[in-house]
């Protein structure tokens, strides 16, 4: 088991594709990115 406190612990990194958002405007429309499925994080 590892140990999440631990300093090899790194950041997740936002969604290049939708700024970390999770979703993406397209035209008129709003979806869920593509990248990320709606998630935010790479």
């Amino acid at each position: 088991m590892s140990n999440e406190k631990g300093p090899n612990i790194k950041k997740k990194q936002k969604c290049k594709n939708c700024a970390g958002e999770g979703t993406v405007k397209k035209g008129d429309r709003v979806m869920k990115c593509q990248r990320c499925k709606g998630t935010g994080v790479r």
